[in-house]
């Protein structure tokens, strides 16, 4: 399970980039016209170019997680969130991302996983952490349903969008200038 703050999902309304290198985040957009072009003709003109692009959006990816995990702690009720947000990582990829370790065990105060048949994951619990529920018996665990707004995750993604976007532009142009494409 990948999130991203650019993902590679081209009219998903909750996506902050799609794959055509355009944002659109229901009013609040950020713009990068033609973000994958520019990569890959970058990345023709200079081998290392994957490399260090790998290296500035890691970087950005790492301050996202850390600020998520700021985030979740300040939920209300938030030992769910604090949980989840420890399974998120940064990943080595061009544009920044992160992803959670989902098959890891969740760790629950109430219900520890030793006394139960199916034990729960991180990906299972995400979700209901992430965006409430409540309406149905299985998902009273969680805080109120919030629709796409989500609780710890997107908020923080949604409140940098635009210091992420102007980072990781600056990323592009750094590693133009030092290999001199």
């Amino acid at each position: 399970m990948a999130f991203s703050a650019f993902p590679n999902l081209p009219g998903d309304t909750g996506g902050t980039l799609g794959r055509a290198g355009t944002a659109a985040v229901a009013g609040n957009t950020v713009e990068v016209k033609d973000l994958f072009e520019t990569l890959r003709k970058f990345q023709k003109a200079s081998k290392e170019f994957n490399g260090e692009m790998r290296k500035v959006a890691y970087q950005i990816a790492r301050g996202i997680e850390g600020q998520v995990r700021i985030e979740a702690a300040s939920v209300s009720r938030a030992s769910q969130a604090i949980q989840v947000a420890k399974g998120l990582r940064a990943t080595n990829d061009r544009i920044p991302t992160i992803k959670l370790r989902g098959n890891e065990s969740f760790v629950s105060k109430s219900r520890p996983n030793s006394k139960r048949k199916t034990k729960v994951t991180r990906a299972d619990v995400f979700f209901g952490a992430e965006f409430g529920g409540g309406t149905r018996p299985t998902t009273r665990q969680f805080l109120r349903h919030r629709g796409q707004s989500g609780y710890f995750f997107w908020p923080t993604v949604r409140k940098r969008k635009n210091e992420i976007a102007k980072e990781y532009l600056e990323g592009i142009d750094r590693v133009v200038k030092q290999l001199g494409i």
